[in-house]
């Protein structure tokens, strides 16, 4: 990264600001003075005026739609595609929301590790709303004893909602657990067979008109809003 830059990110200030100290003999990198527009390393120690400064990535909030046949990963070691292929390679990003291979829709990445600890931690409690796909319309009594729960391996599960959509094959689900593959195992347990699970939001974020493989950057109100609902979640 060249230092200019390097420095108007620290400071807050423009890139010619950033030029007008470099000229000025204000910068050192690595103890020595600079007098040109070098490029910043991994280690090196810029200062102003003798003050070192820290720079602050920028942080980046994105909502994706995940096709089905990616993994909800960094990386694989069975070479698969993952979701962080379809972003720029020098970003180090985070999945905020897993979602299963054969499973789409919303994922939230970002490399706010706070913001993602926030969405993800069980204690919060942010609501996941899915659209499920059943190999037959389901019955208004095989719904409603659905929605009582039922006991699972690995304890009692009852969805926050659960309805027809619109269409009699597709059901709405909302939950606020990340227990592993829940909403298979949920179904499962009736047994109705999925024949596609797609999650629609996560909080108030929504995954709306994205196509497949394709995101958009989240509004600040939209970031500030899932915080709101995280906190009083935790409250």
């Amino acid at each position: 990264m060249r230092i200019n830059r390097y420095i108007a990110n620290s400071l807050n200030i423009s890139r010619r600001k950033a030029d007008e100290y470099i000229k000025a003999g204000r910068v050192s990198l690595n103890g020595v003075k600079v007098e040109g527009f070098i490029d910043v390393k991994d280690g090196d120690v810029v200062e102003v005026d003798g003050k070192r400064l820290e720079f602050e990535k920028s942080k980046v909030y994105y909502a994706f739609y995940k096709p089905p046949f990616v993994i909800s990963s960094t990386a694989d070691e069975q070479g698969r595609k993952t979701v962080c292929d379809y972003f720029d390679k020098d970003k180090k990003l985070i999945c905020v929301g897993r979602l299963d291979y054969l499973s789409e829709g919303l994922l939230l990445v970002t490399n706010d590790g706070e913001f993602a600890n926030l969405v993800m931690h069980p204690s919060f409690k942010i609501r996941k709303t899915y659209l499920v796909k059943t190999n037959q319309p389901l019955r208004a009594k095989l719904l409603k004893k659905m929605s009582e729960g039922v006991l699972l391996e690995d304890g009692f599960f009852k969805p926050l909602v659960l309805k027809k959509s619109a269409n009699p094959n597709w059901i709405i689900i909302a939950i606020d657990t990340g227990r592993n593959r829940i909403i298979r195992r949920f179904f499962k347990a009736f047994d109705v067979k999925i024949d596609k699970l797609k999650r629609i939001a996560i909080g108030n974020i929504e995954l709306k008109d994205l196509k497949e493989g394709s995101y958009r950057e989240l509004s600040k109100e939209e970031i500030e809003q899932l915080k709101r609902i995280a906190c009083k979640k935790a409250v």
